[in-house]
C-alpha cells in the first residue's frame, strides 16, 4: 500500500514539473540575435555592443564591434532591465521621468539596471524568455537596430 501511495504521489507531481519547463532561449539563437543587432547598427554606420539575457536577466552573449566606443556595459544591463520589467527600453526611459517610484527602482540597482531606448523582452510561446539590447549608440538607433535583428527571427522569437 505505501508503494501505491509513493507511486500515486510521484505520478500526480509529474505533470506539474513538466507543465512548469518550458521554451527558453538557447545559445545558437541568443548568438544569432545578438549578432543580427550588432549587424543592423554597422549598416547604419553605427559600431555598437548588443546582449542577450535569459529570463533571470543573466547574460548569455555580449558582444561589441572591435569599433564600439566603449565597453560593453549598458547592453546587458538595458537587456536584464527589459527582462525584469517585460517592457522594451523604449516605453521604460520616459517613465523613468515620470514615474518616480520607477526611478527609484532603477537608482536602487544602477549596476543592473538601465531603462533606455535600445532594449527589448523575448517571448517565446507566450511566455517571457530573455532581453536584447543594443548599446554605444543614440538611443533611437539602438531600438531600430534591436527591432531589425528581433524581427529577423520572428518566428523563433518575439
Amino acid at each position: 500500500m505505501k508503494r501505491i501511495m509513493i507511486v500515486s504521489t510521484l505520478l500526480a507531481a509529474t505533470p506539474a514539473f513538466a507543465q512548469t519547463a518550458g521554451p527558453a532561449l538557447d545559445l545558437p539563437l541568443s548568438i544569432d540575435l545578438a549578432r543580427a543587432a550588432v549587424d543592423a547598427c554597422a549598416a547604419k554606420g553605427a559600431a555598437v555592443s548588443a546582449s542577450v539575457v535569459d529570463d533571470k536577466g543573466n547574460p548569455l552573449v555580449v558582444l561589441r564591434a572591435p569599433a564600439s566606443p566603449k565597453p560593453p556595459v549598458a547592453a546587458p544591463r538595458k537587456a536584464a532591465t527589459a527582462v525584469q520589467f517585460d517592457a522594451p527600453g523604449s516605453a521604460m526611459e520616459p517613465r523613468e521621468k515620470d514615474d518616480p517610484a520607477f526611478a527609484a527602482l532603477i537608482k536602487a540597482e544602477p549596476d543592473r539596471l538601465n531603462p533606455h531606448g535600445g532594449s527589448l523582452p523575448l517571448h517565446r510561446g507566450g511566455r517571457l524568455v530573455g532581453g536584447l539590447a543594443v548599446a554605444d549608440t543614440s538611443h533611437e538607433t539602438a531600438d531600430a537596430c534591436a527591432r531589425e535583428a528581433l524581427a529577423r527571427f520572428a518566428g523563433q522569437v518575439n
